[in-house]
């Protein structure tokens, strides 16, 4: 008898929800599968090996301000229309390998993230940055936009499974959304933190420390809001739970 392996099947993650209020880019969180919403987030979890096959590669992050958006979020999600949301990249690439406490540090030589979209792609390694960033998308007339960027983590410039890859650990990137021409500032940074190869747990305590120590305290208005870094961190490691055990 043959037999086939069944087709992988990647687990849902948290889009970024970019939007505009008072004058600047804010950034939440929303999840398809549990349909849940944080209206302020800019720690957002992410994890190479889902797809056994591809196992540097991830067609994450995504960005959606849709419809979901209404009534939930401040200005109901929405972004100034026909305007293009891009980003840049505001750190090199940092790695932590997992063990003792958190300690990121610069990537190991020859690791890079790239991000990609169509043709365009920036690789982020340790020491800086190359290639071409590309814009995320338009906003379109209703001031919405639902695209993925691509990730891929590479080691010697392939992520070609069959050859020497990164070393597992947790890998680490910051960028800034910008609107350009709208009018409209930039937003806060927001951290991308990337699981190669270990527990979600770990993957977890990383998340932790780049909320605690990489994200400026809350303001008054997301505290009654979302009551807090504490319990937004909660929720954030509540919904990772929920999705591993689906």
């Amino acid at each position: 008898m043959l037999a086939t392996a069944a087709p992988a099947v990647a687990l849902a993650h948290e889009d970024v929800v970019p939007y505009e209020l008072n004058g600047r880019i804010v950034t939440g969180g929303h999840d398809d599968v549990l349909a849940t919403d944080n209206v302020t987030q800019q720690v957002f979890g992410y994890d190479f090996g889902e797809d056994p096959f591809d196992p540097y590669f991830i067609g994450d992050p995504g960005f959606n301000n849709g419809a979901f958006a209404i009534g939930v979020y401040p200005n109901n999600g929405l972004l100034p229309a026909n305007t293009t949301l891009g980003f840049d990249v505001v750190t090199n690439l940092q790695y932590w390998d997992g063990a003792g406490g958190v300690s990121f540090a610069a990537a190991p030589v020859d690791v890079s993230l790239g991000l990609a979209r169509g043709s365009f792609e920036v690789l982020v390694d340790g020491l800086g940055q190359t290639g071409t960033v590309p814009t995320i998308g338009s906003t379109a007339a209703a001031g919405r936009v639902h695209v993925h960027l691509e990730s891929t983590l590479n080691y010697q410039g392939t992520f070609d499974p069959a050859v020497p890859n990164a070393p597992d650990g947790v890998y680490l990137v910051g960028l800034t959304l910008k609107l350009p021409g709208s009018g409209v500032a930039d937003s806060d940074p927001i951290y991308l933190v990337y699981n190669n190869g270990l527990t979600e747990e770990i993957h977890d305590e990383a998340i932790d420390w780049v909320q605690a120590n990489l994200v400026p305290e809350p303001s008054t208005w997301l505290l009654a809001t979302v009551g807090g870094c504490a319990a937004m961190i909660a929720r954030l490691r509540k919904r990772r739970q929920q999705r591993a055990a689906a």
